[in-house]
């Protein structure tokens, strides 16, 4: 899902920055409006791979789908490669939209209000959808804002769907850094199949990030809150913390299948990943549901990783591996 979601993304930003002009920002009176929007950078979720929160979205390795965990080819720590992969998930998609959407309002704004300013519409000769970005103050240094796109045929405002909608904060505001944004994959689907067969539901970001985090996109501590319901009854929540002291934490919450086949029931997860300055950590793991014979009614498990996030040790409470390395190397 997450992977095509990007790269379609990226294919039309390469478009818009042609007919726009749009690698320069340009100061104008747009800046006020440009402010309530968040860079993919300040808002992606954190990791032990990551320890410094500062960590490029657009270095990540390609992930293996929002859902994955890490094949058991590595010597890596099997939950650390489930937390990753559900953070890979979802910057690889908040990533590709908004770093489109940055890329339109970069240029200068085809029309502004007091409250209100518009970028496009924008429309690339091999894409099937046309674009706009719309920013609007609601209120004193309170922002709505929105990328929507409709059918290229069409000439009709009624025709615009949208593809990410959010709310912000100006630079002012006691409140900037705070803010939230959605992603309607289904609306991207519809607009442009070609590049979504297989996206569907929504994304859903929370941020809460420091006041000065336009000038500094790596500012800590920042909070991170994700929320993916694709269709069906998979779903699951990322939580992210970053702190000054470059630890972190990750919290799912999720209702999927942890069997590497994707074929069986689905389990209610929960993992609490914590790691140092160095990114080595410790996930502790509760499953419940699902694959479970009907005999046992949870699982808990522990696990830690070092530096090269190699295992260092695991147990769980019913045996279902066994328990190996040592419990004095875990960090936490």
């Amino acid at each position: 899902m997450y992977a095509k979601t990007w790269l379609w993304f990226g294919g039309c930003t390469v478009a818009w920055q042609l007919l726009s002009g749009c690698a320069l920002q340009k100061k104008d009176d747009a800046d006020e409006f440009r402010d309530a929007v968040p860079q993919s950078q300040a808002v992606s979720l954190s990791g032990p791979d990551s320890p410094s929160g500062a960590r490029s979205t657009a270095a990540a390795p390609p992930p293996r789908g929002a859902l994955a965990t890490t094949p058991p080819t590595t010597s890596y720590a099997k939950w650390y490669g489930f937390t990753r992969d559900m953070r890979d998930g979802v910057n690889a998609v908040t990533a590709g939209v908004l770093a489109g959407a940055w890329l339109i309002i970069r240029s200068e704004p085809s029309a502004t209000t007091k409250d209100s300013a518009t970028w496009g519409p924008y429309t690339d000769e091999l894409d099937p959808a046309t674009y706009r970005f719309r920013v609007t103050r609601v209120a004193t240094d309170s922002y709505d804002y929105v990328l929507e796109g409709r059918p290229k045929a069409s000439s009709a405002d009624t025709d615009y769907r949208s593809v990410l909608s959010g709310h912000g904060y100006g630079r002012s505001s006691e409140m900037h850094g705070q803010g939230s944004f959605t992603i309607d994959l289904d609306a991207a689907k519809a607009l442009d199949p070609y590049k979504h067969p297989n996206d569907s539901g929504s994304v859903t970001i929370v941020h809460d990030l420091p006041r000065d985090f336009s000038d500094n996109l790596g500012a800590l501590p920042r909070t991170i809150t994700a929320t993916v319901t694709p269709q069906g009854e998979a779903h699951f929540s990322v939580e992210s913390d970053a702190n000054v002291d470059h630890t972190g934490s990750i919290h799912v919450t999720a209702h999927v299948d942890i069997d590497g086949s994707k074929q069986t029931q689905l389990e209610d997860v929960t993992v609490e990943s914590r790691w140092n300055q160095t990114g080595a950590g410790r996930a502790d793991i509760t499953i419940k549901g699902g694959d479970l014979p009907a005999s046992i009614s949870e699982v808990d498990a522990k696990e830690c990783w070092g530096v090269d996030f190699s295992q260092s040790y695991y147990e769980d409470s019913v045996n279902f591996a066994p328990t190996a390395g040592d419990l004095n190397s875990c960090v936490y």
